[in-house]
């Protein structure tokens, strides 16, 4: 079917992962009350410690990695529409997958890079311990919108993400799987006025 190699809209795949990323934090927060926290008691280490961002890294990789494999679409991706295939056509597999999704999070870090550093700015405390936040914060906002314009150029409109593992972002028609076609009651009904033709 031609629809589905149409590439995704930005705003769609925007769309989407704002809805994805709203899973996440409720995945983030049902992991930080039932694993990271009584971990954290059992063991006496601190919040936020390398284990905690490590089970969060985990749960987040998990989830895209477990939709992409099996559909090729999260939950947001699902409600706009959306699929990530490779290029040929076919799902992701696993490594890809794994690739694809560290990806995505490093350039979500760099999309979000300049919020974030907007509000250390309003925290002496924080900014003195991060000398060079707003130089990162600079250098994240033009790399992000070298990737957007290269995205709006690019005739598959794909983002580092898809460049670097080979995948792409369709749009899906609205029924991907249509019924198939009813039998033609004009030709069946010739048919039979023919078999009772007596000539």
């Amino acid at each position: 079917m031609p629809e589905l190699i149409l590439p995704a809209p930005l705003w769609r795949r925007l769309a989407a992962a704002v809805y994805d990323g709203l899973l996440l934090i409720a995945l983030w927060m049902v992991t930080l009350l039932l694993i990271c926290l009584p971990l954290n008691g059992l063991l006496g280490l601190p919040p936020g410690n390398a284990i905690n961002r490590a089970l969060l890294l985990i749960v987040a990789l998990g989830f895209f990695v477990w939709f992409w494999t099996r559909g090729g679409q999260t939950l947001g991706m699902r409600a706009w529409r959306l699929q990530v295939r490779r290029s040929e056509g076919v799902l992701l597999r696993l490594p890809v997958a794994v690739v694809r999704a560290m990806a995505t999070l490093v350039y979500w870090g760099l999309v979000l890079t300049p919020a974030a550093a907007s509000m250390i700015h309003r925290a002496p405390s924080l900014e003195s311990l991060l000398p060079h936040v707003q130089t990162a914060s600079i250098g994240a906002a033009l790399a992000v919108l070298l990737s957007l314009v290269a995205a709006r150029l690019d005739a598959r409109r794909r983002l580092p993400q898809d460049w670097l593992t080979g995948s792409e972002v369709v749009l899906l028609p609205l029924n991907p799987f249509p019924a198939a076609p009813k039998a033609n009651k004009s030709s069946g009904g010739k048919a039979k006025e023919s078999g009772s033709d007596p000539h």
